[in-house]
């Protein structure tokens, strides 16, 4: 009789496999990645749900392909008004490519954390190939940072910090082969340069460690005091922090001129009148304030903070840890315009949301 596979392997493969296929795309930026990822993902829901046809979700497994539901509805509403339907429309097709995910990971439920372990880890040796063979190519945006498959330095920062602080949280909970990536993970993260995802990646390790430990109440104030600082700084944004003074001021200005629906999904480009140009906000919450006014505002903010917060409290260091690195990072930068960062947030959102109790205890 031929052995069932171990409950985890899928979730797990289907995490890895996502991150890397968009990854391989220059972390799935392009529209085409879009469909064709949207397609993927809703090819394994329906597998997945065949697979585990007698699953039942709680309303926590529910709430975050809902939210996303919400999000995309919201958004294909929001062409009625948008000063350039057009570009709301095609917005909505990344939303649905993570509606898909989300299911997708949802049914999975199981080894999904590991999964954005190995599948950061992955893209991480990658890049960090690529280096050794090529040496340190001048990038006329980028310089002579790591950028690897993605094509954006900041962008792997987010996914190999997200990879480390799940990395430290296992090896927290006494799964000491999880460590043996940080060999690849951290010179990746220090090749970036990237000052957002080592402040990020800082406050996931915390929070893995506080998490794992048993001081829950630590680990909520660790990320309440990452919010609280977050918050001011996209509200009182200091001069060094450059471009993105300009892209932050502006999309507080568009989100009051629209504050209920926004100016339309995908227009920021069209309303950023400033120089230099840009066509994201680099910062997820403001953004989607932006484009999408206060009812955007709060279900982008409820994506990420409900399952976080349900990590902390079920006691789940992986998922924790790493959505806390995602929760920060996207304040700052452009993570959700960029599926490979996305995804890997999303598989952790499930992770939080769908397991009985911790992989690690298992």
């Amino acid at each position: 009789m031929a052995l069932a596979p171990p409950p985890a392997l899928p979730g797990a493969a289907l995490a890895a496999l996502g991150i890397v296929a968009l990854a391989a795309v220059q972390g799935g930026y392009a529209t085409s990645s879009w469909r064709a990822g949207a397609v993927a993902f809703g090819a394994a829901a329906a597998l997945a749900a065949l697979w585990r046809a007698d699953l039942r979700w709680t309303w926590r497994a529910a709430a975050p392909p809902l939210l996303i539901a919400a999000l995309a509805l919201w958004s294909l509403l929001s062409a009625a008004w948008s000063i350039e339907p057009s570009a709301s429309t095609l917005d909505v097709q990344r939303t649905l490519l993570y509606l898909a995910a989300a299911a997708a990971f949802a049914l999975a439920g199981e080894g999904l954390a590991v999964g954005v372990l190995g599948g950061a880890t992955i893209v991480a040796l990658w890049a960090l190939g690529g280096r050794l063979i090529h040496g340190a190519q001048l990038n006329p945006y980028e310089g002579r940072l790591l950028t690897g498959p993605i094509g954006y330095a900041n962008g792997l920062a987010a996914l190999v910090a997200i990879g480390i602080a799940v990395s430290v949280a296992l090896a927290a909970r006494r799964r000491y082969l999880a460590a043996v990536p940080l060999v690849v993970l951290v010179p990746a993260l220090l090749l970036t340069n990237s000052r957002a995802g080592l402040t990020a990646c800082a406050v996931g390790a915390v929070v893995a460690i506080a998490v794992a430990t048993g001081r829950r109440t630590l680990a909520a104030a660790v990320v309440a005091a990452a919010t609280l600082g977050l918050t001011a700084l996209l509200l009182f944004t200091p001069a060094s922090f450059g471009d993105r003074v300009s892209f932050w001021r502006a999309a507080r200005h568009i989100g009051a001129a629209h504050p209920l629906g926004g100016a339309g999904a995908g227009t920021f480009h069209v309303e950023y009148a400033s120089f230099p140009p840009a066509h994201d906000a680099h910062s997820l919450y403001l953004q989607a304030f932006a484009e999408l006014g206060v009812v955007g505002l709060v279900l982008a903010v409820a994506i990420v903070a409900f399952p976080l917060a349900v990590a902390i409290r079920r006691g789940l260091a992986a998922p924790a840890a790493g959505l806390a690195v995602f929760a920060l990072h996207a304040g700052v930068d452009w993570d959700w315009q960029l599926p490979v960062v996305a995804v890997a947030g999303l598989a952790l959102i499930a992770a939080a949301t769908t397991k009985p109790q911790p992989l690690e205890l298992r």
